[in-house]
């Protein structure tokens, strides 16, 4: 195969030949056939097509937010670091929380050292002497002092604390329905 050339500016068509007004009008089958071999330009010519590779459109820039001492309803954004402060929800790429609270977070990774977070979804989070109502994540390490109350993850790790991880949940679930088959056999 070979390479195509590139050019710098945009254009309306993919060839570099021109079209002649003979070319466009309508002719009888017949002639048409004997002209096709050389209306097409040889494989060995060494005339090539020429493709126009256009910048694609700059994604707009989400910014990075940072609450210090202060409260906001709801984030999206990049990066979001809360210090002293706290926010209602919260969708990033990055969340990290200093002695603050989330409402709740959705992020590729959570960090949150002493404050606590209501739920969260994300990749990876990190609790540390902080406290998480529900978590959802591939990967979560809890440290000492930090626990969380229902953790859904494919991995825990850390010396925290967890109310009920997915065995827990399965146990419960199973108790929780042999108790309504029971009280239903009853009545």
């Amino acid at each position: 195969m070979t390479d195509l050339p590139q050019t710098a500016e945009p254009t309306d068509d993919i060839t570099s030949q021109p079209r002649d007004d003979a070319a466009s009008q309508p002719r009888d089958d017949a002639a048409s056939q004997r002209d096709s071999a050389s209306s097409w330009p040889a494989a060995d010519s060494g005339s090539q097509p020429t493709v126009t590779v256009a910048p694609a459109p700059a994604a707009p820039a989400v910014p990075d937010i940072s609450v210090n001492r202060g409260a906001l309803g709801a984030v999206k954004a990049g990066e979001v670091n809360v210090s002293f402060g706290a926010i209602g929800a919260a969708r990033a790429d990055r969340v990290s929380v200093q002695f603050g609270s989330i409402g709740g977070a959705a992020a590729r990774e959570i960090q949150v050292s002493a404050g606590g977070v209501g739920a969260i979804a994300a990749q990876s989070v990190k609790l540390e002497q902080a406290f998480a109502r529900t978590v959802v994540a591939q990967r979560v390490t809890i440290g000492r002092g930090a626990g969380a109350g229902i953790v859904l993850a494919a991995r825990v790790d850390g010396e925290g604390r967890v109310l009920l991880d997915w065995r827990g949940g399965l146990v419960a679930g199973t108790i929780v329905a042999l108790a309504w088959l029971l009280v239903r056999r009853l009545r």
